[in-house]
């Protein structure tokens, strides 16, 4: 009884936000599930003491040349007995329980670590975004927290590019304009992430002072919407972003279609997996050698 009463709860918690429907039916994957989220719980605070994290980098290239200007850290988790456990798994748990501060520290130290190295190697020093999660932008101690982390490893702080969500803007507008006109003034460079997937773009295009904005082409589902509504809402994203004088960089380019009608409206710069796909340090290191 004990059982069935469990799983009648995961049932009724997976029906909970459906307003379409008001039964659900339990099966193993909602189980299955339950037991990934405890297992995740119940190791991250030691997977991050065991630098179980990897960050990975994906390039970010100039349209006009094809040669990378800079790249992207996403992180990993590269668990003893699973393997490499992607982030859609762990980062939403992270983010419920409030480890997700701890995590994003971790990825911005460990990238300032892998700049620091190739400066010291003679390589060529490229700038490297990194994630602001919402709860970062409510930490009073953000701007001195990251000021000193590139003093330590002798970096600029426009070495580390900072990416905060449009969604964070909806939550606490004026909180977040506040915390990045402070950052901007230490000389980091601000990236508005995932553009165009939220509810209130252009009022937060108008008010963020951000540098660059980071265009999200769900609008190009395919190579034939190029010439639709979504490449229209693109080109004109791009001339907007211009006359603001902010830099664009259209991320999730799939196909040669899509990075030369980007190209052709005068969208300069790109990441996605018609470049390279996300990669180990090591991997982006190598490909740098070969561009």
């Amino acid at each position: 009884m004990e059982g069935m009463c469990d799983r009648a709860l995961l049932a009724q918690k997976a029906a909970k936000d459906n307003y379409i429907t008001h039964f659900a039916y339990y099966d193993d994957s909602m189980r299955r599930q339950l037991l990934d989220e405890q297992m995740i719980i119940s190791e991250m605070q030691s997977a991050l003491e065991q630098r179980q994290f990897v960050i990975y980098l994906q390039p970010q290239v100039e349209l006009e040349s094809g040669r990378a200007i800079g790249a992207e850290a996403l992180v990993r988790w590269n668990h003893p007995q699973k393997g490499l456990i992607p982030p859609g798994s762990f980062i939403p748990v992270f983010e419920k329980n409030g480890l997700i501060m701890k995590l994003d520290e971790y990825v911005w130290e460990e990238t300032c670590a892998v700049i620091s190295r190739w400066k010291k190697e003679g390589r060529e020093i490229l700038p490297v975004s990194v994630n602001l999660s919402r709860v970062d932008i409510y930490n009073p101690n953000l701007c001195d927290l990251l000021c000193s982390l590139v003093e330590r490893y002798d970096l600029p702080a426009g070495i580390l590019n900072l990416e905060v969500t449009e969604s964070a803007y909806v939550e606490k507008p004026l909180q977040l304009i506040e915390v990045i006109e402070k950052l901007r003034l230490h000389g980091f460079v601000l990236e508005m992430d995932d553009f165009g997937s939220g509810y209130s773009s252009l009022n937060s295009l108008k008010n963020l002072p951000v540098d660059v904005l980071k265009l999200d082409l769900q609008f190009l589902v395919g190579d034939e919407e190029t010439s639709g509504k979504g490449g229209n809402i693109i080109t004109a994203v791009v001339m907007m972003a211009k006359w603001l004088n902010l830099k664009v960089l259209a991320e999730g380019v799939e196909t040669k279609a899509q990075a030369e009608y980007l190209k052709a409206i005068g969208c300069e710069y790109a990441q996605g997996y018609y470049f390279a796909r996300p990669m180990p340090v090591e991997d982006f290191e190598r490909f740098m050698e070969n561009m």
